[in-house]
């Protein structure tokens, strides 16, 4: 192994351990906390505190870093199954016409328009692969309409996406949709955090009727502006990793490169 590899593999792992950090622990520990604050409330609803001081102010330092180690553990596991949760509720939503990803022709319409004709024509006869997924399915072929990872629905139009983000990680990893996949899984995973926090609230924090009902409020304000955010991007990360890979075969090679 090359230092040059040894440096891209260094870097892919630092990018996908700060995703897995933003998107899953970060929100486990959010989840965890609310929950286990949820629970003392119904054992100890006057006293939870209290409680808490009590039990845990004669812990030893090897016991308190294996039960953290152990609420660490818990946490990921925790915002990983409700991270994978909010993305089956995006997939439900995408079924509703209203929220629905661009078929393959519309996409290679809008396209046509990004791009330009000549530059989009060129990059599908360079991906004769990418061509077949952006053009008409075949009579007699029906496109299937099962599940794929992040609540996608498997459709010509999401293979198209796939092919050209795999295309552009090992081509030009400067053009790659990376960023906008990362945000995507962040704001995802932000779904059921704010509601833990905010059924947390309302049910323990003995704030006048008026701040539970601002609270919930705002809570689903939270959730419509999340969703409204993520449809956006899902679409901006399809729109982008076509166009991104049209314009990494119209760019010149530069010398050294030949």
């Amino acid at each position: 192994m090359g230092p040059e590899t040894a440096s891209t593999l260094t870097s892919k792992f630092s990018f996908y351990s700060a995703v897995l950090a933003a998107s899953v622990l970060a929100p486990g520990l959010c989840l965890v906390t609310a929950a286990t604050i949820a629970l003392l409330h119904l054992q100890h609803p006057q006293h939870i505190w209290s409680f808490v001081l009590a039990e845990t102010k004669d812990l030893s330092t090897p016991i308190a870093v294996v039960l953290g180690l152990n609420f660490l553990a818990i946490s990921f596991i925790a915002g990983y199954m409700f991270r994978e949760l909010s993305f089956w509720l995006i997939g439900l939503l995408e079924k509703l016409p209203r929220y629905a990803p661009l078929a393959a022709p519309e996409l290679r319409r809008r396209l046509e328009i990004v791009c330009g004709q000549r530059s989009l024509d060129n990059c599908l006869r360079s991906h004769p692969q990418l061509a077949y997924y952006l053009g008409n399915p075949l009579p007699g072929i029906q496109e299937e309409d099962a599940p794929y990872g992040g609540g996608h629905r498997e459709n010509r139009g999401l293979l198209a996406f796939e092919y050209c983000k795999r295309r552009l990680r090992v081509e030009s990893p400067a053009l790659a949709v990376d960023n906008i996949e990362a945000e995507i899984n962040v704001l995802t995973s932000c779904l059921f955090p704010i509601s833990f926090i905010t059924v947390d609230l309302i049910w323990i924090g003995e704030f006048s009727v008026i701040v539970e009902v601002l609270a919930a409020i705002g809570c689903t304000g939270a959730w419509l502006g999340i969703l409204t955010s993520i449809f956006r991007l899902r679409l901006t990360e399809r729109m982008a990793a076509i166009t991104n890979l049209a314009y990494s075969g119209d760019v010149p090679q530069s010398p050294s490169s030949s």
